[in-house]
């Protein structure tokens, strides 16, 4: 009003406040914003977009309960509003208020289907997260029968079907939804999976049912028609390896015919700024043919066409087709000018360096990439996941004061919680401790769930308390007992204790896995929960998730059920290291808890209000003799237990040319 020729309404003030908030709330000011916000409820308080911004910082601030009633009192003033109905619905499900989610969908009950069906849709789904199929199956067929109109509801509704084991019906309703929207291109793509899957399962390996489907998407536009015949090369090269391993005779050429034909109608459809993609696509194919000439023409093709923003993705697919190729120096040359050229924007130029030369057997090079990167790109998660599994061989402090500074600077990160608790599951390591492991793993769920990695720890989590807890209970009791009945000792002399005590389990866990192996895993482990989640998030990545996926077109619940035959074996054939981690933490713990029996030494008491427990419980597992010092075995070390699979972190070098191909191409989707 001050300031002559400037004038603002009444009615627009409140849209100034939302400004201001915003502006405080980037400047880290919270308490100045939370007065903006409030200023803007009061002024326009039937505006739903200011009490979803104000709900938005109190749930980031970590006040929960000032986020409910907040937005209780925004449905207050706007109780039909769809967009603050789903994000209270979102809120009472993440705080684990299911009844809370529930009557605020009751309260629908007599509003229109045509305003409430995007609230009833978040509610189906919320009910599916939370295992009650039958009502969200009824829920999704009461939407896809009145809100015909809508392609995405069965999109979803066929995904629920399928991840929930029933293809069939999944199928049904991708072909009740072509009926009413023949040229919607998503549903096609959801076709093409169900059906690839079911020929493959019949061992038709000409994919019949597949490829009419692929004819029928003639009609849908022309903007994603070229996608239909990349994901038909993408089918035909799948079930052509299939072939090729029952008929190893078969020409390779006449098995990829297919293949190469879809990618050519692709190339020829594709808009200008897309066909690069196809054309590295179709150079993966000739890769695993073992075309690496062509393989490389085909890269360079893509490198002519591709946009500046794509550019460093084709430098980093030819970095790779040489290091496939064994030449490390012209690998590493491509590389540097991916990083002189895209390292300030492209983060993944710098964890592609930081991977080869891991697998080169250069750590320290290694690290001085990871470290250099984290300069530029400091809230890069998957970097600092990088730098603390890479500072393993320097002990298990140096890797928890990487992971104290990586949750500094990325607290949300997925990827830097798992690392904590493969820390934690690492039964070499001095600190081993299932319940922070646990900790770690809900955080990492939570944070990033579609990083499949943090799924798979958490399925080696539950099938380490299945069966090798309940076997290291008697020796730790029989340590306790004996240990009770001890007069006053010296800390060494309880650390002789402990490691006898270790050695005995680890000794009988040897015999008992020579005698009778599977004893060890007799009891069936429980994944449904796990299962659920997974489904829920549907995770896309991961160096781990990668190795348990056969098949890019799996999903969830068949990688969690790959992953648990591969980890079974793991963890029966090192049951013994595992069940000595837990007797020696168990041992140490008993020395801690027992202070009138083992002389401290000046050691801090733990149980004092003015000391952190676990710091000092910490310290005094760092300073007990290691279980690499007591069991003596040079055959394993906590080298072998960096990820949930000992099979996962072994040299390059013993890789079979299939499994090399598969690690450096077979990870990342070059379409999304």
């Amino acid at each position: 009003k001050d300031s002559p020729g400037m004038y603002l309404p009444p009615a627009t003030h409140w849209r100034v406040y939302l400004e201001l908030a915003d502006l405080a709330k980037r400047s880290n000011e919270i308490d100045a914003s939370r007065q903006y916000y409030r200023r803007a409820c009061q002024i326009q308080s039937n505006a739903s977009q200011c009490w979803l911004e104000y709900s938005k910082l109190e749930e980031e601030s970590g006040n929960l309960k000032r986020c409910a009633e907040i937005l209780e009192e925004g449905l207050q003033h706007c109780s039909t509003n769809e967009n603050l109905l789903v994000r209270a619905l979102k809120f009472y499900e993440r705080t684990g208020h299911l009844d809370q989610s529930r009557q605020l969908l009751a309260r629908l009950k007599d509003s229109s289907i045509e305003k409430s069906w995007k609230t009833i849709l978040e509610g189906a789904q919320m009910e599916a997260r939370a295992g009650r199929y039958s009502i969200a199956r009824e829920w999704l067929k009461y939407l896809t029968h009145h809100v015909p109109w809508y392609g995405p509801l069965y999109k979803i509704h066929s995904e629920f079907e399928r991840d929930y084991g029933d293809p069939v019906e999944a199928f049904a309703i991708v072909e009740k939804g072509l009926k009413e929207l023949p040229r919607y291109g998503p549903l096609y793509l959801v076709a093409f999976r169900l059906l690839e899957k079911d020929d493959l399962s019949r061992k038709a390996y000409d994919l019949p049912k597949t490829m009419d489907m692929v004819s029928r998407a003639d009609n849908i536009s022309r903007e994603l028609l070229w996608r239909v015949h990349f994901e038909a090369a993408q089918s035909q090269e799948r079930a052509a390896v299939l072939l090729m391993g029952e008929k190893p005779k078969l020409s390779l050429k006449k098995a990829l015919y297919a293949t190469r034909r879809s990618y050519s109608k692709a190339i020829m459809l594709s808009p200008p700024n897309l066909v690069w993609k196809i054309w590295l696509a179709s150079g993966r194919t000739e890769v695993s043919s073992g075309n690496t000439n062509g393989a490389r023409d085909l890269f360079l093709r893509a490198y002519d066409c591709v946009t500046e923003k794509g550019r460093s993705t084709v430098l980093l697919e030819c970095a790779r087709l040489e290091e496939f190729c064994g030449d490390l120096a012209l690998s590493r040359s491509i590389l540097c000018k991916a990083r002189n050229e895209h390292g300030k924007s492209d983060w993944k130029v710098w964890l592609s360096s930081v991977n080869l030369e891991c697998r080169c057997g250069l750590r320290e090079r290694a690290i001085v990439f990871a470290q250099d990167a984290l300069d530029i790109h400091r809230g890069t998660g998957r970097l600092w996941a990088a730098l603390i599994q890479l500072r393993h061989e320097d002990g298990e402090m140096s890797q928890m004061k990487v992971l104290k500074l990586a949750l500094k600077s990325v607290p949300k990160s997925g990827e830097v919680w798992c690392e904590g608790a493969r820390i934690a599951l690492n039964p070499f390591c001095p600190t081993f401790d299932l319940q922070a492991a646990s900790r770690h793993l809900v955080f990492a769920a939570r944070f990033t769930p579609q990083y499949g990695d943090s799924f798979l720890e958490q399925l080696r989590l539950d099938m380490i308390g299945k069966w090798l807890v309940p076997l290291a209970e008697p020796f730790i009791k029989n340590m306790y007992d004996t240990f009770l009945k001890s007069k006053k000792m010296e800390r060494e002399e309880a650390y002789q204790f402990i490691t006898q005590c270790t050695k005995k389990a680890a000794d009988a866990m040897k015999a008992q896995f020579k005698r009778k192996p599977n004893s060890i895993a007799k009891d069936v482990v429980d994944t449904s929960e796990l299962e659920l989640h997974c489904c829920s998030a549907n995770p896309n990545y991961g160096h781990l998730w990668f190795q348990c996926r056969v098949s890019p077109i799996d999903s969830a619940r068949e990688v969690i059920a790959e992953a648990k035959d591969i980890m079974t074996t793991d963890i029966i054939n090192y049951s013994y290291a595992y069940v000595a981690a837990m007797v020696r933490r168990a041992g140490i713990m008993m020395i801690i808890h027992h202070p009138d029996i083992v002389d401290s030494n000046g050691n801090e008491n733990p149980y004092s209000n003015d000391v952190d427990f676990d710091r000092i419980v910490n310290q005094q597992l760092r300073l007990a003799p290691t279980l690499d010092v007591i069991l003596s075995d040079k055959e394993v070390s906590g080298s072998m237990f960096v990820t949930g699979l000992t099979g996962s972190n072994k040299k390059w070098n013993t890789y079979s040319l299939a499994e090399k191909r598969r690690i450096l191409f077979g990870s990342d989707s070059l379409v999304n």
